[in-house]
């Protein structure tokens, strides 16, 4: 019996020994430590990143501590770092590092930062830092094409889209495109056509994914019909290695000046193209199926001639809808006016210029049951040798378009809820 006393007083012993032992060691635990304040950063593709240190007990003097810098990523191609190393001031507790995404561009990287222990401290449990590089995204940039043919002025629309996020990138910092000429235009910088401002590059600005700006026929400019103007979309000069060309960087626009003898001739109506508008801004079916002007003859058309004294003329041979407009056999005189800017297309979401003429001695009622004569302006256009379109941007709405007239009053806007109609040339 007394054997086994022995023996338990001897385990007592050690286990007292025990924990006296941890008592120190959490002594020793409770001393000065340095750590990371996260195991996990991330580093962002775009901005940059602080990595904070922390001391337990400030230091009395300034704390210089090493770090070493390792893993996939690599310094100065993927990412910056602001020091080799953390410096605590004395009576401070911690210190960070700064570490910028630099070209990083390639996945699955990562940085890895450890620290050493320093005279006075050991080390706590975050005693390395592992940082995953995000991915920065490629970037494309195009001309939004919409107008190839300049009559006055257009908006040109440069648009940035991203390689993962599609049309929903948004720039994180502006990005400055430079425009330039190609040298193979015929058409004259500052003598044919100009830049708006005299601009040499565009920006997207932050938050955006496009821009704009206007090109025009240089006032005073002469003989530049037919010419062309090729634009050319540079890449960002910053940060290049992140864009690439779209389908279209370059962007060929014909210089243009319609009249009305570049389309002498006989044409057919063919049908209105812009159905799909009225049925996309709301109008009431009743407002305009089955009673727009578009029941025509067989042999109906429209003669355009230049006369002997210098008159130009639109000359009807309608037995259809379209004689509620050109209501005189003998013709109406047609002179140009002015170029109108900017008429917008809801469904192909564009804006386009027409050239406008005034007609005169027309119905501008464009009605079977009421006349009313006057002056009217009509868009012309010719869109090859055996096309052109007549705009119908003038008018009262009598029989179709009237009860949408009547609601807008005079807000109504005939370039709005207009007609565009097709014609075809009458081969002889």
């Amino acid at each position: 019996m007394k054997t086994k006393i022995r023996i338990t007083g001897s385990f007592l012993l050690m286990i007292i020994l025990i924990i006296v032992s941890a008592a120190c060691s959490d002594d020793d635990s409770s001393g000065a430590k340095l750590s990371f304040s996260r195991s996990i950063y991330i580093l962002p593709s775009n901005g940059s990143l602080e990595v904070e240190l922390r001391a337990s007990v400030a230091p009395e003097t300034d704390l210089s501590i090493p770090v070493i810098i390792e893993g996939t990523a690599i310094l100065d191609e993927d990412y910056e770092i602001s020091a080799n190393g953390f410096m605590i001031k004395a009576g401070e507790t911690s210190a960070t590092l700064t570490i910028t995404p630099k070209n990083n561009l390639t996945a699955n990287r990562e940085i890895r930062l450890s620290i050493n222990p320093v005279s006075g401290y050991t080390l706590g449990d975050k005693k390395i830092a592992i940082i995953p590089v995000e991915v920065k995204e490629h970037i494309m940039y195009t001309f939004k094409p919409v107008i190839y043919r300049l009559l006055s002025e257009i908006d040109i629309r440069i648009e940035v889209e991203g390689e993962n996020s599609g049309s929903s990138f948004r720039a994180t910092t502006d990005i400055v495109l430079p425009i330039e000429i190609d040298p193979s235009s015929t058409a004259i910088l500052n003598e044919d056509f100009e830049l708006e401002n005299g601009i040499t590059s565009v920006t997207i600005p932050k938050g955006s994914y496009y821009t704009r700006f206007k090109i025009k026929i240089k006032e005073g400019a002469e003989d530049y019909t037919g010419k062309n103007a090729i634009l050319k979309l540079g890449t960002p000069v910053d940060n290049s290695e992140l864009y690439y060309p779209g389908s279209f960087v370059s962007y060929n626009i014909k210089l243009d000046q319609l009249k009305f003898t570049d389309m002498l001739g006989k044409w057919k109506p063919v049908e209105i193209k812009d159905k799909d508008n009225y049925v996309y801004v709301g109008m009431p079916d009743e407002d305009w199926i089955n009673s727009l002007p578009e029941n025509n003859g067989a042999n109906d058309y429209l003669e355009f001639v230049h006369q002997e004294d210098g008159t130009d003329k639109i000359i009807p041979y309608l037995t259809g809808d379209l004689k509620d407009f050109f209501c005189n056999p003998q013709g109406h005189t047609v002179v140009f006016d002015h170029i109108e800017k900017g008429i917008y297309n809801w469904i192909a979401d564009e804006e386009y210029d027409a050239p406008y003429f005034t007609t005169s001695q027309v119905n501008r009622c464009f009605s079977k049951r009421k006349t009313e004569l006057g002056n009217a302006f009509i868009g012309l256009d010719k869109i090859d040798d055996n096309n052109i379109i007549i705009y119908f941007h003038d008018f009262i709405p009598t029989d179709f378009f009237s009860s949408t007239f009547e609601e807008y009053g005079h807000y109504f806007d005939a370039s709005f809820f207009g007609i565009t109609y097709a014609f075809t040339r009458v081969v002889e």
